[in-house]
């Protein structure tokens, strides 16, 4: 999948792929992007990458770690009521110094539906000197909602903390969003209107 995103003043495309072990792995360096990001979205972004790079570990030694469509396909036919993990890595490769912009630890549930464990956008493409990417956040939420409405899936869900919660609350045009939130319905179809939107070339 893909999607494109505004940096300084072009509109660039951004490649939204899962994500292998050595993908995943490579988030723990994330905590080397800035010294002085400690509060807010951006100290979020470096203790999720953290936390996903670990419970990647953990879910691979279980063997319930996914990089692949259609690995995630097989297995779900093969095995319909288990759990399945799987990341997505935003990655473009013209940004520098990560061509890594985001990512979402997601976890395809028993009864078939996809959790959002973890999401974070890259210190470096939130705020840096280079100038900040917009619309990565948006990107890849649209582009799951897609990544679900192709594998059957009709609900995708997670918790949203305080600082994250203003940006669920615009994403999906539902105000009274707290600290979780339900895409279906009118909603996912919302999203997936978003995606079409974002995923036309410039």
């Amino acid at each position: 999948m893909r999607f494109d995103v505004r940096f300084r003043d072009e509109v660039l495309p951004v490649e939204f792929k899962f994500g292998n072990h050595a993908d995943v792995g490579k988030l723990r360096s994330w905590g080397s992007a800035s010294g002085r990001m400690t509060h807010g979205s951006l100290a979020d972004a470096l203790e999720y990458a953290r936390f996903a790079a670990k419970r990647w570990r953990s879910y691979r030694k279980a063997g319930r770690t996914l990089t692949g469509l259609g690995v995630l396909r097989e297995d779900v036919h093969k095995q319909p009521r288990a759990e399945f993990v799987f990341v997505l890595i935003a990655y473009a490769k013209w940004h520098s110094p990560s061509p890594v912009l985001g990512f979402c630890f997601c976890r395809r549930t028993w009864c078939h539906h996809i959790v959002v464990d973890l999401a974070a956008v890259h210190p470096d493409a939130i705020s840096s000197a280079t100038g900040e990417v917009r619309g990565v956040g948006t990107g890849m939420f649209y582009s799951l909602v897609k990544l679900a409405d192709e594998m059957g899936v009709q609900t995708v869900w997670g918790e949203a903390t305080e600082n994250s919660a203003p940006f669920y609350q615009k994403l999906l045009g539902m105000p009274d969003i707290t600290d979780h939130f339900f895409i279906t319905g009118k909603i996912f179809r919302h999203c997936l209107r978003g995606y079409a939107k974002l995923s036309k070339r410039a």
